[in-house]
């Protein structure tokens, strides 16, 4: 359910929804409170498979309707010269902001850990300071959030516990959150997230 939840979430932020989803999430978590037998639970787990296949079909539809349908392609690695920031989870929504409120500033962005296929949309390769991907998995974070040495936001809970090192340069926003951390706030109605902080950390 929390992943069903998930990707249900960046669906509807795109503007895609299904009703149907939201009333599977109720019906299984209201499930909970009962007394099921072994095949009742077997049964709902199963509905769960089939409603989580839904989700990823109603965020692919999502996604790919917005930013078009991923390319193969080949995707730096490593870092230029210029301030960055790197961006993490898989809200593409945010990447899309992001990309737009650092074009001209002398900032790059790179990906890391879950945002990596965002490489691999087309409306994000027209802007030429999205660069590639920094480091590997989301559980090297310790590591490769250390040594990068710029700003990082975080869309999604893929967070593992922050580090005093880089505590002052990580950014959560949206459903994900962590104690001592900065919070982006979300996007007004119409509107759009305001990363003017991050931006102007990565030209320090």
């Amino acid at each position: 359910i929390k992943g069903i939840a998930a990707y249900a979430e960046h669906a509807a932020v795109l503007g895609f929804e299904d009703e149907k989803i939201y009333d599977f999430i109720r019906e299984a978590m209201i499930s909970t409170t009962g007394d099921l037998s072994v095949d009742e639970m077997v049964a709902m787990v199963m509905r769960a498979g089939e409603c989580a296949v839904n989700t990823m079909a109603l965020l692919d539809k999502a996604n790919t309707s917005t930013y078009g349908n991923p390319e193969i392609s080949k995707v730096n690695l490593g870092v230029r010269n210029n301030p960055g920031v790197l961006i993490s989870g898989h809200d593409l929504k945010d990447m899309e902001e992001l990309l737009k409120q650092t074009e001209g500033t002398g900032v790059d962005v790179y990906t890391h850990g879950e945002m990596l296929p965002a490489n691999t949309y087309p409306a994000f390769k027209k802007y030429a300071h999205f660069v590639g991907n920094y480091g590997g998995s989301w559980w090297h974070q310790n590591e490769e959030f250390e040594s990068f040495n710029g700003p990082i936001l975080m869309t999604t809970n893929c967070i593992i516990p922050v580090k005093d090192s880089y505590k002052d340069r990580i950014f959560t926003t949206g459903v994900v959150a962590y104690p001592g951390t900065k919070h982006i706030p979300p996007r007004t109605k119409g509107g759009t997230k305001d990363f003017s902080e991050i931006i102007a950390l990565a030209k320090k």
